[in-house]
């Protein structure tokens, strides 16, 4: 037997114990039928789990319901930034900026089907004198949902009229 310290025999034989000999009775080890677990066990361990698994499923919902807000605005703020880079490259006068305000901007849809649109707005474009300051209002919005999106004030210096 590959357990024999543990077997009903060495439970039955004399151990020696200080120069007396002890006799080991009334001990019960689990025979091999009651070894593992049983039935009951598994399913209250099942119970339990399941119970976890339906405490934080809630926290799950929320999580991916913060993603998906998370990653509409990372996509607002990118086309936010493609918006004011146009900006950089306009001519600096009156014209342009007017121009650059009444131009329509395309939709653009991402790859999960949301649909967002720009806006801009200039104000300030009719200085007395030059150079002066104008200022560029750009919102970027998901359509359908307006509490989520982009939104980025920026002021430009017009050097002339046209």
């Amino acid at each position: 037997m590959p357990h024999d310290r543990f077997s009903r025999q060495t439970i039955r034989t004399i151990w020696q114990k200080g120069g007396a000999a002890v006799r080991v009775r009334n001990c019960r080890f689990a025979s091999d039928e009651d070894a593992g677990f049983g039935l009951v066990e598994i399913v209250v361990s099942m119970f339990l789990l399941a119970l976890l698994a339906v405490a934080f499923l809630p926290l799950l919902i929320e999580s991916l319901r913060v993603t998906v807000v998370n990653a509409k605005v990372a996509t607002a703020t990118q086309i936010l930034n493609e918006q004011l880079d146009a900006i950089a490259l306009l001519p600096r006068t009156c014209a342009a900026f007017n121009a650059y305000e009444s131009a329509t901007i395309p939709t653009v849809t991402d790859s999960r089907g949301t649909v967002y649109q720009a806006a801009r707005d200039v104000t300030g474009c009719t200085p007395a004198s030059y150079p002066a300051a104008v200022t560029i209002t750009l919102t970027v919005s998901v359509v359908g949902e307006p509490s989520i999106g982009s939104r980025a004030v920026t002021r430009a210096v017009v050097e002339s009229l046209n």
